[in-house]
């Protein structure tokens, strides 16, 4: 089955026509992912384009494939970015790990720039190293680059230490919590959410598809509702300044979901928008 993709993805016929959408997967080992998990993952991510936007007959995105960082080495997939948002089409990045985000800012987080970025996840990824470990992509995003700020959507308080809370307060980090980002306190989520967008320049989206899914671990009271993630995808996208949107995770549970499915699809719904916005 999977020479049988390869072979579809091989045969698929290059088009220099422009799209709304850059749709693209990529895999990174970082610390303590071990090498088995960091194989199983580029296993469920390389052929996961067939499964999420191959019946798509609309002609709304390209694809620039699967890509690979190892050794720090990430190159390749910083030119595919510049091409992309030189081309205006919206990349969207299918990945493994929350800190591929961090091998993306140096294309855009550009000094003239307020870049927003926007973390749909049950938790801050605020983690204090020395060095790059799962956990930590916010606390470099945010010390590495001045004009970054955050607003974190779906904070889940049961997982967050005092520390890791008095941390985002000393960073200037926003959030609002799980119970927050609930439809009942839509309008309130709607409101905020247009404040942020309106003072920063650019935005960059992470979603954790882990605290979409209730059966990685998540039981069905505490998983995000989907339908609240799409509105808020919808709403950051319509305002014209999102450059990169970021799916994470790396089992298949999670990449082959309906949730997952969900957000593709309302991407393809808001392709024809997309054109008029750019």
């Amino acid at each position: 089955m999977l020479s049988l993709f390869k072979r579809y993805r091989m045969a698929r016929t290059p088009n220099q026509h422009v799209h709304p959408f850059t749709f693209m997967t990529l895999c990174e080992r970082v610390k303590p992912m071990s090498q088995v998990e960091f194989e199983f993952a580029q296993q469920s991510l390389e052929f996961s384009s067939d499964w999420l936007y191959q019946h798509q007959a609309n002609g709304c995105y390209s694809d620039a494939g699967h890509m690979v960082v190892q050794n720090k080495n990430a190159a390749g997939f910083q030119d595919s970015l510049y091409q992309h948002l030189a081309a205006r089409s919206l990349p969207v990045v299918l990945s493994n790990c929350h800190e591929t985000l961090l091998n993306a800012l140096p294309v855009m987080a550009l000094d003239d720039q307020e870049v927003g970025l926007i973390n749909i996840g049950h938790r801050f990824d605020l983690k204090q190293t020395l060095d790059l470990q799962l956990g930590s992509v916010f606390h470099f995003a945010l010390t590495r680059y001045s004009n970054t700020r955050l607003f974190c959507l779906g904070i889940d308080e049961t997982l967050q230490a005092n520390q890791v809370v008095e941390y985002a307060e000393d960073l200037g980090v926003n959030w609002l919590t799980l119970s927050e980002c609930s439809f009942r306190f839509r309008n309130n989520l709607k409101a905020q959410l247009a404040s942020y967008i309106e003072h920063c320049d650019q935005l960059v989206i992470s979603i954790d598809l882990a605290s979409l899914v209730s059966t990685m671990g998540v039981d069905e009271n505490h998983a995000l509702d989907n339908q609240m993630v799409l509105r808020t995808l919808r709403q950051c996208v319509l305002s014209g300044k999102v450059k990169l949107i970021q799916l994470v995770g790396a089992k298949d549970k999670l990449i082959y979901s309906r949730q997952t499915k969900e957000i593709f699809d309302e991407l393809f719904a808001l392709s024809p928008e997309i054109t008029h916005v750019a």
